[in-house]
Parts: C-alpha cells; sequence; structure tokens
C-alpha cells in the first residue's frame, strides 16, 4: 500500500485504533497505557510552550498527524514539532517536521529506538528525535549535525536540558519525563 492508499483506507477504520504503515502494510499498534498518553501529552506541551516563549513560528501536534518516511512507510509519532506556514487544517500528514518525539513502552521499544530512528532521519527536515524513556528516567536526544546525515547522540538524565537547535528551544528533560513514580 502507498501512503495515500494507506490514508483512504484508514479513514474507514474506528477512530480508538493508531496504525502505522511499515513497508506498505498497515500495522495495528497496542492500545496504551495512562502513563503513556500522559507522557505524549506532556511532550506536546513542552514543545509548544518552548516554541510560544521563544516567539517561533512552531507547532506541536500530539497523536494524530503522521510523519511520511517513504513511499510505503508513515509513521504516527507520539508527539511532532513543526515550524513555519501552518498545513492546511485537513491535512493528516506533516512532511516537514522538525522534532519528533516517541515514548517508548514495552512493546516498541526496539522499533523505537532502531527502525523509527533510521526511517525518521530518512526525512530531510528532521533534526530532532527524542525517545522518552519514563522507566528509566532518560531522554535519548538524536541530533542531526549536519546536512550529509550525521547524528549525534546524547542520553539524558532528568536533571540536564536538552538544546533543540534549531529551531533555538531549550527543554528541561525533568519536564519530558513528568513526576518520579
Amino acid at each position: 500500500m502507498t501512503i495515500a492508499e494507506f490514508l483512504r483506507w484508514h479513514e474507514d477504520r474506528d477512530e480508538t485504533e493508531h496504525y502505522e504503515l511499515e513497508d506498505g502494510v498497515p500495522v495495528l499498534m497496542a492500545p496504551e497505557r495512562l502513563e503513556h498518553a500522559a507522557a505524549k501529552f506532556r511532550a506536546g506541551r513542552v514543545l509548544q510552550d518552548a516554541a510560544d516563549a521563544a516567539g517561533h513560528a512552531c507547532q506541536a501536534y500530539v497523536d494524530g498527524p503522521m510523519i511520511p518516511v517513504s513511499d510505503h512507510r508513515a509513521y504516527q509519532p507520539d508527539a511532532v514539532m513543526r515550524c513555519g506556514p501552518p498545513l492546511p487544517p485537513e491535512s493528516m500528514l506533516i512532511p516537514d517536521p522538525l522534532v519528533v518525539v516517541e515514548v517508548v513502552s514495552p512493546n516498541t521499544g526496539r522499533q523505537d529506538r532502531v527502525l523509527k530512528l533510521e526511517g525518521y532521519f530518512a526525512v530531510p527536515s528532521l533534526r530532532h528525535y527524542l525517545v522518552v524513556l519514563l522507566e528509566r528516567r532518560r531522554v535519548i536526544h538524536h541530533r542531526r549535525v549536519a546536512p550529509d546525515a550525521v547524528i549525534e547522540t546524547r542520553i539524558l538524565a532528568e536533571e540536564a536540558g536538552i538544546a533543540l537547535d534549531p529551531p533555538g528551544l531549550a527543554l528541561p528533560v525533568a519536564a519530558l519525563l513528568g513526576p518520579a513514580p
């Protein structure tokens, strides 16, 4: 299935079911725990608050728009930020993400840390991929440091900060992780 075929197919599905497209095949995502849902919301809010405070024309989205990474692969990140003029309100795809966030759940760890890492960085506009590890109280920050696809990785504890440049934002890791259990 192409992304266009997938989007048409997806319109007929139950709104509570979340799918991604992997190598042309729709993949049903597992139901989420409350902790995961809260972390996604927190990530979107932290990104949007930082962009607003810095005066950037950026928009954060949670749970919905998909990132096309190839003709037959599209992921639905937990949170995503793009900057620039607004996309049409009926859009279901974000073709030019700047920041993507995935919150690792027990059954998505390998996919989030390996497959999606490669896929998201196939998108030329992507500069930052944040992987939130709630149980370990860490955030892995993958950052494109050069146009030639050099990716730098940092593992950050909750007392650290994350510099997202571009667009020029500073995020406290603790804000992404939320209160300790």
